[in-house]
């Protein structure tokens, strides 16, 4: 297939529903190398924000519209090809790898309903090339997903690390060495497809499973024109579940697992979960585009430095060599994949509340 012929995204239509939506931070980045005093400007805008939701928004990235629906629409017309295509190249949940074509094929809980979401994550693209297979479909445009995902490092991911660096009284780089592009990790574009539920299945499955959770990674990127389905819920820190509302030219970012321990839980992993839409959207599949940044394999997951954490009590001077043998970035996001994805039932209500890794523990249940 050409580059030049996928049918281009069309989003279903925005609800009319009246929706309690999250306050969320907007950081608009065009500001970013003007000076040091519009970093330091943009520094006081994410503090909170990185502290306390752990959700927010970016504007003025550079990221265009037509880039960004390029790729919705390329995910679009892969998901349109036969199901025997597009297991090419699965998901190997087994060795704790995410890359691949992620098939919904677990039950919810004891009920006969399945997960309804598949998903095609794409690793990325260094010097070296995908260190993953690509499907025979994405052969076509791997250039442009190559393109798109660097930009997104070069133009937002950076940034933000260098924002949460400087936040943190750490060197500018520190975060953005250990996460640099061109490392080995497990980064990755995702490409996700939530498809509608009846309602019986929808009552079906009520009570059988809680939908919230952390990402295992950095941070995740989740862009606005992906969002008009009014699906993605987070909980604030009273405890709420808001709805994050899509703004022109935005992109969604939250914080994960990983980052989250570098700085000893001072960055927030939040809870956030896909919901079932309003009603009047309840009859549209959402298609998701995203972006799943992830430590270097080797960087080892040990509280940063922070001058500011080491004055709020937040990290003792102990813990910088507390842990002779620490867990690396790699070894992490592996053991957390394959305890998470690695079997037949999805979000059971008697499932464990805590995931814990070599002294490295997760909440699981919300």
């Amino acid at each position: 297939m050409s580059v030049v012929d996928l049918p281009p995204y069309i989003p279903p239509p925005p609800t009319k529903h009246s929706l309690d939506y999250a306050p969320l931070v907007v950081i608009d980045l065009s500001t970013f190398d003007r000076s040091a005093e519009d970093r330091a400007r943009l520094v006081d805008q994410l503090r909170d924000a990185a502290h306390n939701t752990g959700f927010w928004m970016v504007t003025g990235h550079g990221i265009t519209d037509d880039e960004v629906n390029r790729q919705l629409s390329i995910g679009q017309a892969f998901y349109k090809t036969p199901l025997e295509d597009k297991r090419q190249h699965p998901c190997n949940f087994a060795e704790g790898s995410y890359m691949g074509y992620r098939e919904p094929v677990r039950f919810i809980a004891d009920t006969d309903v399945k997960e309804n979401h598949e998903s095609l994550n794409i690793a990325k693209f260094t010097d070296s090339g995908c260190h993953f297979p690509l499907h025979s479909f994405m052969v076509p445009f791997q250039f442009e997903i190559a393109s798109f995902q660097k930009r997104l490092w070069d133009l937002v991911l950076k940034k933000l690390l260098v924002l949460i660096a400087i936040l943190l009284e750490l060197p500018e780089q520190y975060f953005v060495e250990r996460h640099e592009y061109d490392k080995s990790s497990g980064d990755y574009l995702c490409y996700k497809l939530y498809h509608t539920r009846t309602d019986e299945q929808w009552k079906a499955i009520d009570g059988k499973f809680r939908p919230g959770h952390t990402d295992f990674g950095a941070l995740t990127l989740v862009f606005s024109q992906t969002q008009t389905v009014s699906g993605l819920q987070i909980r604030t820190p009273s405890g709420e579940w808001k709805h994050v509302k899509s703004i022109p030219d935005g992109i969604t970012v939250n914080v994960g697992d990983t980052l989250a321990m570098l700085t000893n839980g001072y960055l927030k992993s939040t809870v956030h979960a896909v919901q079932r839409p309003p009603p009047d959207q309840d009859q549209f599949d959402r298609l998701a585009l995203l972006y799943f940044l992830r430590l270097a394999d080797d960087v080892e997951i040990l509280p940063c430095p922070s001058p500011l954490l080491r004055r709020i009590g937040c990290i003792r001077e102990q813990e910088k060599s507390s842990n002779e043998d620490p867990v690396r970035g790699e070894e992490w996001v592996k053991a957390r994949i394959r305890a998470y994805n690695h079997r037949e039932t999805i979000e059971s209500i008697n499932e464990p509340n805590y995931f814990d890794y070599r002294g490295l523990q997760v909440q699981v249940q919300y």
